[in-house]
Order: C-alpha cells, then sequence, then structure tokens
C-alpha cells in the first residue's frame, strides 16, 4: 500500500501543500481535511453585480511579468497610523493593482481595513458590531482619506478576526524548539501556515512548499 499525506486545514498553505505533494515522482495519497464549506482560508473573492471583482481577504496574487510591475511603480495603499486614527488601518487602492476586475462600466474599487484600539473598544462596551457601523466607518475613511464622498454603488462588509498571527517576542526561538521536538521524536508532523514563517501570501505558499519537501525529502516537480 503507497504512502498516506494527511493535510490539516485548506487555507493558502494547504492547497499549496497539497500541489506540490502531488507534483512528486512518485506522488503520495493526499488527504485534505476542512473544517469549513469552502477552501482558500482567509482568501475569498466576490463577483459584484458588474462584474467587479472584491476581496474579501488578502489581496489575489500580483500577476507576472510588466502588468505586476506597474502595481510596485503605483503603489496601491497607505497605511494610516494610530495617532491619526485609532479605527482605520490603511486603505488598499484595488483599482490601482488590478484594473482589470474593475467591472463594465469600470468603477473605483478600495478596501477600508478597520479595527485596532477603535474595534478593541466597541467589543469590551458590548456594542453591536453591525455591518452598517463598518459601513458608515469605511465610508468616513474614504472621504477623509481620499476624498471620496459619494455614496458608494456596492459595498461589501467582512469580518476577520484573528486572521493575522502576531509574533510575539521569542518566536523564532519556540517555532526552533518546536521542530527539534518533532525531530527528536521522530512524529510525522510538519508545519506549514500563517502561524509560523510569514503572514503574506506569498509566505504562505512558500510555507506550503516547504512542508511538502520535508515530507517528500525532495524537491517536488514544479
Amino acid at each position: 500500500m503507497g504512502r498516506t499525506v494527511v493535510v490539516l486545514g485548506g487555507g493558502i498553505s494547504g492547497l499549496a501543500a497539497s500541489y506540490h505533494l502531488s507534483r512528486a515522482p512518485c506522488p503520495p495519497k493526499v488527504v485534505l481535511v476542512e473544517s469549513s464549506e469552502r477552501l482558500g482560508g482567509w482568501i475569498r473573492s466576490v463577483r459584484g453585480p458588474n462584474g467587479a471583482i472584491f476581496e474579501l481577504g488578502p489581496r489575489g496574487i500580483r500577476p507576472a511579468g510588466a502588468l505586476g510591475a506597474r502595481t510596485l511603480l503605483l503603489g496601491f495603499g497607505h497605511l494610516v497610523p494610530s495617532s491619526e486614527d485609532p479605527g482605520v488601518l490603511g486603505i488598499v487602492y484595488d483599482s490601482v493593482a488590478f484594473p482589470e476586475q474593475d467591472g463594465s462600466p469600470p468603477g473605483l474599487r478600495v478596501t477600508v481595513m478597520l479595527g485596532g484600539s477603535w474595534l478593541q473598544t466597541l467589543e469590551a462596551s458590548g456594542c453591536v458590531l453591525s455591518q452598517e457601523l463598518f459601513q458608515q466607518r469605511a465610508q468616513e475613511a474614504a472621504a477623509t482619506q481620499l476624498g471620496l464622498k459619494e455614496m458608494p454603488s456596492h459595498c461589501l462588509v467582512h469580518l476577520h478576526k484573528n486572521c493575522i498571527p502576531q509574533y510575539t517576542l521569542g518566536h523564532w526561538q519556540k517555532l526552533e524548539s518546536a521542530r527539534q521536538f518533532l525531530t527528536a521524536h521522530r512524529l510525522p508532523l510538519t508545519l506549514a501556515g500563517a502561524s509560523y514563517e510569514g503572514v503574506a501570501v506569498n509566505d504562505c505558499i512558500e510555507s506550503g512548499r516547504q512542508a511538502a519537501v520535508s515530507v517528500l525529502g525532495t524537491e517536488p516537480n514544479s
């Protein structure tokens, strides 16, 4: 009977690990286990009524070539210091990074990221975290930060709690200790995901690839 590898979690790291495991010269049987109704983890895209694509989590993968290079030259958003606004983390210019996803007729798409001490204060006070509350706050931020004072034709609100791991002091030492423990006890377990070596989408994809390499003992086919 051939080897079986179980991948826990169908986020981008788990999907990347499954892909690279399946690309091995003698691929094992891969079983992907996911607790939710969909794959992709925090990454989720929704198509609006005019065909525009909205990201409800991390941004999509930057295109290769000239199109991707253009997003680096033009910039794709800005961060807001808490001293300026404790509730707004930043704004992403989705139409700048991916104008081909603006729909027809094309519109201006932005993502307002809220959170920080403002959200913590709301939760501590028992305030109802309604979609209307977040939408109003986002519109105020867009008006103040970018001068966009017209009512949006389409608005999506999505709450991501604990979506970005916050590495604490000594994180790398704890991670190395965990790896040494797994090796010393010969446990058939490999760690991958945003909680370990980087929270960006590309970090998570590479984490999944490295996990596959660790399991296979060799580089999979590209």
